[in-house]
């Protein structure tokens, strides 16, 4: 254990995440030694599960800020392995579907899960455009003669009808697919946009729960750019927040105004400039905040 302690000391000196005095406490001239009250304050953590018998009790020994580390580290880990698992999983369905029909696909050019996935995805949006032109050229590639399909057909035998109920449940479990990992991208990029903060640690978008679902029925619709401006937007369609807004602009404007106006009088108490009249724009706002519901 002292080989552990020794190298997870060496790796939070080299990233700076020791103050001085424990770097001197830690070089070789003076080995580290912690004092009985230092250890009274610090209190011990439970060992992470995935820890081996023989590191447990050795664990509690760490300063209190390394335990707290390590034990974030592995909460980590374990939320990443999960993320993984489950995109594993995903791809292990796609595989399989591929896999049963690697050697057709391979005869038409088609040698990657990729290639296969693009040519279905490319299908799908030719067909939502313009399905006519499409299915006649699909007709084409298969060899049938759509002019026939007025007159009287023969019944399907049952293998070529099995085969087309085959191709549909593949083709609808790659658009649930595709559609699942597009709506988990979405999902993930709102995510992190709502989370987004400033130097000091402020949130950029405050109001982001709030009118959350405004922005995805803006972009969506595609009525806008962006999220940005889906949020800017969102903000004045949301009654509470656009009343809050209009508060905090006219207390805004208010307090500069009383500085501006204060800055005007000399020392002597005597006025050197009048009373600064609002501007269009804060008579608009002013007005605004009577009638906001």
């Amino acid at each position: 254990m002292s080989e552990l302690r020794e190298v997870i000391e060496r790796q939070f000196k080299a990233h700076g995440l020791l103050s001085d005095a424990e770097n001197k406490e830690l070089s070789p001239e003076a080995p580290a030694v912690e004092s009985a009250e230092t250890s009274t304050k610090e209190t011990a953590v439970s060992t992470p599960p995935e820890y081996p018998e023989e590191f447990a009790s050795e664990f509690k020994n760490l300063p209190q800020k390394w335990q707290d580390f390590l034990c974030e580290r592995e909460a980590e880990n374990k939320k990443q392995i999960a993320e993984y698992r489950t995109k594993l999983d995903a791809y292990n369905v796609v595989e399989t579907l591929f896999g049963n029909r690697r050697g057709r696909l391979a005869e038409k050019g088609v040698q990657t899960v990729s290639q296969w996935l693009q040519g279905l995805a490319w299908l799908d949006t030719a067909m939502d455009i313009n399905p006519a032109e499409t299915l006649a050229a699909v007709a084409v590639v298969y060899g049938v003669d759509l002019n026939t399909a007025k007159q009287a057909q023969t019944a399907a035998s049952p293998a070529i009808m099995a085969r087309v109920c085959q191709l549909e449940r593949t083709y609808n479990d790659l658009t649930s697919y595709l559609r699942e990992m597009q709506n988990r991208n979405f999902n993930n990029t709102l995510s992190a946009f709502g989370r987004q903060t400033d130097r000091e640690g402020n949130l950029l978008h405050p109001y982001f729960e709030q009118v959350k679902q405004s922005i995805c029925d803006l972009l969506k619709s595609g009525t806008v750019e962006d999220i940005e401006a889906a949020y800017q937007s969102a903000l004045w369609l949301d009654p509470s927040v656009r009343k809050e807004l209009v508060k905090k602009q006219i207390d805004s404007e208010a307090e500069a105004a009383a500085t501006s106006q204060k800055a005007v009088f000399a020392l002597k108490g005597k006025a050197e400039k009048p009373e600064r009249e609002l501007t269009l724009r804060e008579t608009i706002a002013k007005n605004m905040a009577k009638y906001v519901d």
